[in-house]
């Protein structure tokens, strides 16, 4: 497999931790946020399947990477709102509970469709 030759960096105690620092790098790039979820989704079903962790099967791939493409869009939140929360005008005061749950529970969704996506190509790469 030639991906897992050329990440040799990802051994199979690390792939999960592995995955999701590549996806939160790439999540923070300004312009591409979205490709965040979607290479981790797809980096940790591939290294799930290349390690025998699940088999190769469809629905475990999308699973897996559902699961991680949520995790990252969490993440992401929380960031954002951290960074963004205190440079709005009067802070958080302005922006109320209903938009913020609104954008996390979005976040969620769009977060584990990009992951199961990242973890449908993993099937179809090599």
């Amino acid at each position: 497999m030639a991906i897992a030759d050329s990440l040799s960096f990802i051994k199979r105690d690390n792939y999960l931790i592995m995955s999701f620092i590549i996806g939160f790098i790439i999540g923070l790039i300004p312009g591409i946020g979205v490709l965040g979820p979607l290479a981790g989704g797809f980096l940790y079903s591939y290294f799930s399947i290349f390690y025998g962790e699940i088999p190769r099967d469809q629905g475990e791939a999308i699973k897996r990477g559902a699961i991680m493409g949520a995790i990252l869009s969490l993440v992401g939140f929380v960031v954002g709102v951290l960074f963004w929360g205190p440079m709005l005008p009067m802070g958080m005061m302005s922006v109320s509970a209903l938009v913020l749950i609104n954008a996390f529970v979005v976040g969620l969704i769009i977060g584990a469709v990009l992951g199961g996506i990242g973890g449908f190509l993993s099937l179809h790469v090599e």
